[in-house]
This record gives structure tokens, C-alpha cells and sequence, in this order.
């Protein structure tokens, strides 16, 4: 995260002569938040099963099975849109378990595997006008995903699938900017009744 107040206007650095241009560019802050996060462990992977009356099961571990089971490269790389999408996990590292059997991979981080990364970089803009000693006016733009990254989605784990290892889609949103604006109102402070010490009544006598 960072605040960082723009060097343009009145008592900055770069302050202009011009009176308009002075007051558009002065006073304009600006801040944003960075966020990147590791892929988290893939969850369980799924295959055929016969376990009647006990609900689903989970793939074995293919004992025949040597190499990498990460393949293709980096997670998104070729055409995903495509008629062939790339597949990005070897279904051959897995096998459906025996009859009655839950089978034995891990419920997560299966052969140490991590889902896609994810980056976003959020941006706002912002600036306090004083309308009145009273009345102010903040106006400010934010920019979500500003670069329009794009952060993938799992990808699928159910080896009975004919998308298994490929993935489907994005896990983020594409950019959005919107604007706002709010008026504060500051009541003017007014001093408080303050009792008279000591008070004293007089009365004239008048004939």
C-alpha cells in the first residue's frame, strides 16, 4: 500500500504561475494497494469409484507413473480460447482407485502442486476542496485491476473430465474505474452557555 501526495501546485515542487492551472493541479493525492499471492495447493483430485452409499472418492497415485505432471509450461501459456486447449496437469500420473476403496492422494498439494499466482494493482486519485469554512467537497477515482491483469482460475481436477488439467476461465475481473464524490458539513463551533459565578440579584426600590 501507498499514499503519495502529487508534487504539482502551490507550495510543491512544481507550482505553475498560472492561477487556473494552480488551482486544477494543487492538492491531488495519490495511493494504491499492490497485491500478489503464491498459488495455494491444488485441491483434491477426482476419478471413477465404486463406493456405494459412501458418497465420492479421490484418484491413486499411478505407481507406473515417472516425469513431471506440471506439463506445457507456465499456467495460461498457449491458446486457451482455442479449438485444443493446452493441458496443464498429466492425467496419466493418476488412476481411479479399486472397487470400495477412497483412494489414496492427498486432499491437497498432491504431488506438491500449486494452482496459478495471482497480481492486482488498485489506484485511486483524490483530492479535498474547501467550498465554505464550513463545506468541503472530496472528489476521487479509483481504478480495480488498473492494468488488467489477468489472474487464472484453477484448473480442473476431476480426471473423468475431458477438461481435466486444462483451465477454463479467469479468477479475477477485468478493469473497472468509477468516480465519486462527498460533501462533509462541519457544524461552526459555538462557544457554550457558561453560568455566571457568584450571581447577584439588585433591586431598585422605586416609589
Amino acid at each position: 500500500m501507498f499514499v503519495y501526495a502529487l508534487p504539482f501546485g502551490k507550495g510543491q515542487h512544481l507550482a505553475s504561475a498560472n492561477r487556473v492551472a494552480l488551482a486544477l493541479v494543487s492538492g491531488w493525492q495519490l495511493s494504491g494497494v499492490t497485491t500478489y499471492r503464491s498459488g495455494t495447493g491444488v485441491g483434491s483430485i477426482g476419478a471413477a469409484c465404486n463406493l456405494p452409499n459412501a458418497g465420492g472418492c479421490f484418484a491413486s497415485y499411478n505407481p507406473s507413473f515417472s516425469g513431471p505432471v506440471r506439463i506445457n509450461g507456465d499456467y495460461g501459456a498457449g491458446d486457451l480460447l482455442g479449438r485444443t486447449p493446452p493441458v496443464f496437469l498429466d492425467r496419466n500420473a493418476f488412476v481411479s482407485p479399486p472397487a470400495y476403496t477412497f483412494g489414496n492422494t492427498s486432499r491437497t498439494l498432491v504431488y506438491g502442486l500449486r494452482n496459478p499466482a495471482s497480481y492486482n494493482q488498485n489506484v485511486s486519485v483524490r483530492r479535498s476542496f474547501r467550498i465554505r469554512e464550513s463545506l468541503g467537497l472530496t472528489f476521487q477515482g479509483d481504478a480495480i485491476n488498473v492494468f488488467n491483469w489477468v489472474n487464472f482460475s484453477s484448473p480442473s481436477l476431476d480426471t473423468t473430465s475431458a477438461n481435466f488439467g486444462r483451465i477454463t476461465g479467469q479468477s479475477n475481473l477485468a478493469r473497472v474505474v468509477q468516480f465519486n464524490a462527498r460533501v462533509t458539513f462541519q457544524p461552526l463551533e459555538v462557544e457554550p452557555y457558561r453560568q455566571l459565578e457568584n450571581p447577584r440579584l439588585s433591586f431598585v426600590d422605586v416609589a
